[in-house]
């Protein structure tokens, strides 16, 4: 290609020739022909009903107590299982009962200036 050659002389126009409104009548055939159809706006009568039912549901949840509480009332059974625990005695508890006065000073002292219990 020639260094020489200037794009001024030949302008802006172009070798190609389209009719008049060709572009706009373009656009309007293929809209047409796609059969493009407003969406309607989701309005504010279908929001109410929506909102309604959930509000609806929360309150459900919240205030209908559970169906799966059971009976604040405590068998016999579990009394005596839960008192009978109690009377077996452990052998730390054995062990605390066999010292003396002055062996169980020294453990509370002791245990005062534990700096893991403390």
């Amino acid at each position: 290609m020639k260094k020489d050659f200037d794009f001024d002389d030949i302008g802006k126009q172009t070798p190609y020739r389209v009719p008049e409104g060709f572009f706009a009548e373009m656009q309007q055939k293929v809209l047409k022909q796609a059969g493009v159809k407003p969406h309607p706006k989701f309005s504010r009568k279908l929001i109410v009903p929506f909102v309604a039912a959930a509000a609806a549901i929360l309150a459900g949840f919240l205030f209908i107590p559970s169906l799966m509480q059971t009976d604040a009332t405590v068998s016999s059974s579990d009394v005596l299982a839960v008192e009978n625990n109690h009377v077996t005695a452990d052998p730390m508890d054995e062990w605390i009962r066999n010292l003396s006065d002055e062996e169980l000073e020294d453990l509370v002292g002791f245990s005062e200036n534990d700096i893991f219990l403390n």
